[in-house]
């Protein structure tokens, strides 16, 4: 059987690099990011514990410079998989100290950046009726808006991104393409909790466990679904988490609520009318 082919976009560190390292036991790499230096150290240690990877440079921002990753993936290893979407740009406080450029590069990294990976990814996901793409972005609910609101636009918005594909998928290709969104339970050792006291993180190994979890499912069951790493460990059965705690056998406190709010209605089958738009 010909080895799958997995894009990590947003690998050169934290979490995407310990996804990249995890999913090229199993899968062909290529991992992207802006810094060459990390890429190449990160391609030569999946290549070194006997993985095949290639990296290309990328800036999300930029349509043409995502267009030319996913050719470019094509190009090396002939198929394009699984795509693992974990560029973003991140930035907590109140929207009367975040200036107009600040929140339009939280935009543009993370829901315009996703948007052009979608764009380019899923004519070839089609074209071969089969493709996952995994998106690190959070449930839908109010709390989450707090402090942080120009970050949560964005994170909101690849959400909606998230739900509305999957909608799409479903009618033609319910058992062969996905889109899943993924989150932590716990705050995670990356680039952004360098500050945040060991006892309250765990290591990126349940993420990228998390990730191997989902593609080991079947395409209709993850399909649009906004998923938690450990409840969805735990609903595969795992029960020891304590592995994961950076300081051993402590217990990692939960920053997530435990039950999210339904977006559903109760006329959710209901499409009313389509109107064609002129913009």
């Amino acid at each position: 059987m010909k080895k799958k082919t997995a894009l990590v976009l947003g690998a050169s560190r934290g979490i995407g690099r310990t996804i990249a390292l995890e999913i090229a036991k199993t899968y062909n790499v290529v991992v992207s990011s802006k810094t060459e230096l990390d890429l190449q150290k990160l391609t030569k240690e999946i290549i070194n514990n006997g993985g095949s990877a290639f990296y290309h440079c990328c800036n999300v921002m930029e349509a043409q410079a995502v267009n030319d990753l996913i050719n470019f993936t094509i190009k090396v290893f002939g198929s394009i998989d699984v795509v693992i979407y974990n560029s973003g740009a991140i930035f907590h406080g109140n929207l009367s100290d975040t200036s107009i450029k600040k929140f339009q590069l939280l935009q543009k990294v993370n829901v315009e950046g996703l948007y052009f990976t979608i764009n380019f990814t899923l004519p070839f996901f089609k074209k071969q009726k089969c493709g996952r793409l995994i998106v690190i972005s959070p449930p839908i609910y109010s709390r989450f808006f707090r402090g942080k609101c120009a970050y949560a636009v964005g994170k909101v918005g690849m959400s909606v991104l998230v739900s509305g594909l999957a909608m799409e998928l479903e009618e033609e290709f319910k058992n062969q393409i996905s889109v899943t969104a993924l989150w932590p339970a716990t705050a995670v050792e990356s680039a952004v909790t360098t500050n945040v006291e060991s006892k309250y993180l765990r290591s990126p190994l349940i993420f990228s466990d998390a990730v191997l979890e989902i593609l080991k499912s079947e395409p209709a069951e993850v399909n649009g679904k906004f998923l938690i790493d450990e409840d969805f460990l735990r609903s595969k059965g795992q029960t020891d988490f304590l592995k994961y705690s950076l300081i051993k056998n402590a217990e990692v406190p939960r920053m997530m609520p435990k039950k999210f709010p339904s977006l559903l209605v109760e006329e959710q089958d209901d499409r009313g009318f389509l109107m064609k738009s002129n913009i």
